[in-house]
């Protein structure tokens, strides 16, 4: 494939030799001179070029038309959206971009529902593996979906919960959640109805998207 990488800092710099062991075709847009020549070095391969990614006609030398993939890699969140809508406008190429700021993801979901940007917010990784190990005694993920839009999480009832001795019917799960097993000691893996009855020791396997995963756990354990 042939990738082009805007932004040749320590993210574009490891990615870039990543891709050029894979055997793929890599070129690096950086508009710093000092960090292009540091790169080149670094990758003892020269496959950087030196410009504002956020320039058509520098994206156009590169090779945009032909691109098969377009990672946004700088530090700044308009320059990343800048670069997708200029490859969304002049190449069939998938656009991978760096989201600094969790709140501007919502402008790059934006630009293109049928073929949407890939995002990768360092912030929200690091939030989300906190999360994930202040939970894990109660509450567990087993596999993400949809870019991480939705997951399907395991989530243990203990004794006094809000949940215990309700039906599914009577919890009060928010609608972007579906209960699909209920894992009971001593029974095979339950696949419940809404008059299915929730003990205590129960784990509730749910779909649910990732914004309402706190109302599921306060809903099932009490736990917010």
């Amino acid at each position: 494939m042939f990738i082009i990488i805007v932004g040749g800092g320590k993210v574009g710099t490891y990615l870039a030799r990543g891709l050029l062991t894979q055997n793929h075709e890599v070129v690096v847009i950086e508009k710093q001179p000092r960090k292009a020549q540091l790169m080149a070095n670094l990758l003892e391969n020269d496959v950087t070029m030196i410009g504002d990614g956020c320039d058509p006609l520098v994206l156009e030398a590169a090779g945009i038309k032909r691109a098969d993939v377009v990672v946004a890699d700088t530090g700044d969140d308009e320059d990343n959206l800048v670069v997708c809508l200029i490859a969304k406008k002049h190449s069939k190429a998938r656009c991978i971009a760096r989201v600094n700021n969790p709140k501007n993801k919502l402008i790059f979901e934006s630009i293109d529902r049928e073929q949407p940007i890939t995002l990768i917010s360092s912030t929200e990784i690091i939030l989300d593996t906190i999360n994930e190990h202040v939970n894990a005694r109660d509450y567990s993920i087993l596999t993400k979906l949809r870019d991480g839009d939705l997951e399907l999480v395991k989530l243990l009832v203990s004794a006094g919960a809000p949940s215990e001795g309700k039906r599914i019917s009577e919890i009060g799960l928010p609608a972007s959640s579906i209960v699909v097993a209920v894992d009971r000691t001593g029974d095979d893996l339950l696949i419940p109805s809404g008059e299915t009855q929730i003990h205590a020791g129960d784990q509730v396997i749910v779909m649910v998207r990732k914004d309402s995963r706190d109302d599921v756990r306060a809903a099932l354990g009490g736990v917010k």
